[in-house]
């Protein structure tokens, strides 16, 4: 009766390998993109850096005028 249980023991060990082999995993599917726009001519950031430069001139010609005004 001894034998008969640790035969048992292996089946149920094998049963719950194989009902969990190759559960965690997972390969994620492949995509690729298609009908995208292309790309535009000119980089959206270049616009950005031109306007804060230019927005950095301005305040610094402003901070300059009120520097000069001030008494000393």
């Amino acid at each position: 009766m001894n034998i008969s249980v640790f035969a048992q023991a292996q089946d149920s060990e094998n049963a719950f390998e194989e009902a969990f082999e190759d559960m965690f995993q997972y390969e994620e599917p492949v995509w690729i993109p298609q009908d995208t726009p292309p790309d535009l001519p000119v980089p959206l950031d270049g616009g950005l850096v031109a306007l804060l430069a230019a927005g950095g001139a301005v305040a610094y010609k402003k901070y300059q005028s009120k520097r000069s005004n001030r008494p000393s």
